[in-house]
């Protein structure tokens, strides 16, 4: 793998989707649509639902489903994740409107210069020691954003919105049945126009413990496919736009501990990912490590120095987040093979995966658009 190939498709990915309802609703904004998901909004649905399915990338939808499953049957394309496709960075995009350059949103984790910490994004919880944070939590202060679905009441007052989230969220759903009930709650709750934003953590989680292939991950998608085809026979004047973050690939999981000759020109820990790797290197170190990372892992893993990522755009364009400069380390590595690299502190236990994403791969980049156009119901 070339650098130079290394490209994310935004006019054809989950950025344009949540950019089409922007537009549809009549919000301003300085990034492009998706033609087939505008097609489907202009005909004109009360009720518009986007419901994120983690990990329902098109080769898991594929692998799982036949083609004339449900959800399958409904699949009107293939489209791109951003980069990297990960839940942190995706499901921010989707919810923004934003790449990772403009929403700060790069992965799990990102170093905070302002407390000398790496700290998960979601959970503000300092990585390497799991230690639970006291200090501001940066989704709720540095990394917040204005999202969409704000931006579309401000211009359309008369509407409604719902969040339907798993039980992380206070009054979140317990079951990937009660929140499908929860969507059909709410599209019949009265007569205003409604934006509904939903989001299911399956079946991210099984196929990081069994893997991409396992009968686990295949009970599961079924289920869900036939609850949301139950789902689609009560709904009316509904557009259920569905799809992922991204999607996965089994990995070889590495802890870079075993070459410590590496490790010894970090600085600090490695951040954001363990397949899109941003790695912070003494002064006078840079070719050492350049050459002992070829030497370890450059069959799986394409460098980038910080100049070079920025310049390749593929965090996106836009105005740049204040804090990405501060962020960002000074070489990156994205992963193009099946390798996924750990850094063991020796203070909280490593959390190692059968599968994963976050690289650069078609398994993960890649993500079915399936729309379910409920004008009646079925």
């Amino acid at each position: 793998m070339k650098k130079q190939d290394i490209k994310v498709d935004f006019d054809n990915s989950i950025l344009a989707l949540s950019n089409s309802l922007l537009h549809h609703f009549g919000v301003h904004t300085d990034y492009k649509s998706l033609p087939v998901l505008d097609s489907a909004l202009a005909q004109g649905y009360k009720n518009v639902v986007l419901l994120i399915l983690d990990c329902l990338g098109k080769n898991i939808l594929e692998k799982h489903l036949a083609p004339t499953d449900f959800l399958r049957q409904h699949k009107v394309a293939d489209i791109s994740s951003i980069f990297p496709p990960t839940t942190a960075a995706a499901t921010i995009a989707y919810h923004s409107g934003l790449p990772p350059i403009a929403s700060g949103w790069l992965g799990w984790m990102n170093y905070f210069e302002q407390y000398n910490r790496v700290i998960e994004n979601f959970r503000n919880i300092d990585f390497y020691t799991g230690e639970k944070l006291t200090t501001p939590h940066p989704a709720e202060t540095v990394l917040k954003y204005e999202t969409i679905y704000e931006k579309i009441l401000k211009q359309n007052p008369d509407m409604e919105y719902h969040k339907i989230f798993p039980a992380f969220e206070a009054g979140g759903t317990e079951s990937f049945d009660e929140l499908c009930t929860r969507i059909e709650e709410a599209t019949s709750a009265n007569n205003k126009r409604k934006i509904i934003a939903a989001y299911w953590t399956e079946p991210d989680h099984t196929i990081h413990e069994y893997g991409i292939g396992a009968t686990e991950v295949t009970a599961l998608v079924q289920a869900e496919n036939e609850r949301l085809a139950q789902m689609a026979t009560h709904l009316k004047d509904t557009l259920v736009i569905i799809s992922a973050d991204h999607g996965a690939l089994d990995v070889e999981e590495k802890i870079m501990n075993e070459h410590q000759d590496l490790c010894d020109t970090f600085r600090m820990y490695p951040t954001i990912e363990t397949r899109f790797i941003s790695f912070f290197i003494k002064n006078g170190e840079g070719d050492k490590f350049v050459r002992l990372f070829n030497q370890y892992y450059g069959s799986d893993f394409v460098l980038y120095t910080k100049e070079e990522l920025l310049q390749s755009h593929i965090l996106g364009y836009g105005r740049q987040h204040p804090l990405i400069e501060k962020m960002l380390g000074d070489y990156f590595a994205v992963g193009f093979g099946n390798l996924s690299l750990n850094y063991d502190s020796g203070r909280r236990a490593l959390e190692l995966f059968k599968a994963t994403h976050a690289g650069y791969s078609p398994q993960e980049m890649t993500v079915p658009l399936i729309l379910l156009k409920c004008k009646k119901k079925y």
